[in-house]
């Protein structure tokens, strides 16, 4: 499998791509022309949200919102790092320190945010070093989904650490890597960042946050986040950059509370073949958006008004209330 070293300048080939920064990978340079990944895909496809809802927050949009980073992903990406060791994890995280020297008193004080002291080693932290500050609160956390905490000790998938299938390699390979790869029917540049591209299969693994672990939670997440559409387009991508698709999806998931239980459930090629249709059509209405600068709402671009009806139930309990409120009246 041959990696590709980012040179710095927007890529103009396919390939798996080494040190490309985070920053760069969401940003509107990664690539010669206009890119997108399966976040900003599910965001177009996603009845109740759409293309509108991705063009707000895209960084191809100059009068942009900036999107706050969500919990759920610095956790997930925490984590992985942190089970992979403690060296990785500190090339991209810190963790606030529990102290801080008052710059007048020279006194040791309880680490407080708002102080000019640390801000300033935040700032220093997250623009200097390009890393993210955690919590005292999110480390402990973090180090749980790890399974790194003493209580987990031997506990069997209480954690990344303690899952069998984990240290028999699932989220093992290269860490941090792009593989890019260009739409042939609408040119479009396409990119994923899976947590692990395996160096000597072609099974995908990628490892996400939860808050249960349960078959119908797991289901309801699916529904909800799509991941099937991501391990579809990582597919795409992998299979154009080195000519070989994966073979296999399977996602690990893991309780963001304790117990932090880890379950392992592997996509079925029936949602994988809808997956692949909803990733192809998701990326024809991104190259249509792009050429026509228009970027409908959830509703599409109907001119006309729609016919609305409220739901079955809401009508059964308005007639139940009216004969409450007629007996009341008759009383």
């Amino acid at each position: 499998m041959k990696i590709l070293r980012w040179t710095g300048e927007p890529i103009s080939a396919p390939g798996i791509y080494s040190g490309v920064p985070i920053s760069v990978y969401h940003g509107a340079d990664l690539c010669i022309g206009p890119s997108i990944s399966s976040s900003g895909l599910r965001t177009i496809f996603d009845p109740k949200r759409g293309p509108m809802a991705y063009w707000i927050e895209s960084p191809l949009n100059p009068n942009r919102i900036d999107p706050e980073e969500k919990d759920a992903f610095v956790l997930g990406r925490a984590a992985h790092h942190l089970g992979l060791g403690e060296a990785n994890f500190s090339r991209y995280y810190a963790v606030e320190p529990e102290t801080y020297r008052d710059s007048k008193t020279g006194e040791l004080k309880p680490w407080n945010n708002n102080a000019t002291a640390c801000r300033e080693w935040r700032a220093h932290v997250e623009e200097g070093e390009g890393r993210t500050v955690l919590s005292r609160k999110q480390i402990e956390q973090i180090r749980g989904i790890a399974g790194l905490l003493p209580w987990q000790r031997d506990l069997e998938d209480s954690g990344l650490a303690n899952s069998a299938v984990v240290r028999a390699g699932a989220l093992s390979g290269l860490v941090e890597h792009t593989i890019i790869a260009q739409d042939k029917e609408t040119g479009v540049w396409l990119k994923s960042r899976p947590d692990a591209i395996p160096l000597d299969s072609t099974d995908f693994s990628d490892f996400k946050t939860t808050q249960d672990v349960d078959g119908a939670s797991i289901s309801r997440t699916l529904d909800s986040l799509r991941y099937d559409m991501q391990a579809v387009l990582a597919s795409m991508c992998l299979e154009q950059a080195v000519g070989q698709p994966f073979t296999s999806f399977a996602f690990i998931f893991a309780m963001k509370k304790p117990p932090h239980a880890v379950e392992v459930g592997e996509l079925t090629p029936v949602d994988l073949t809808e997956a692949e249709l909803d990733v192809r059509i998701a990326i024809r209405t991104f190259a249509r958006c792009l050429e026509t600068g228009r970027w409908p709402g959830p509703g599409g671009g109907r001119a006309d008004a729609r016919h609305i009806a409220r739901s079955e139930r809401s009508r059964n309990d308005a007639m139940g209330r009216r004969s409450i409120l007629e007996m009341e009246l008759q009383s």
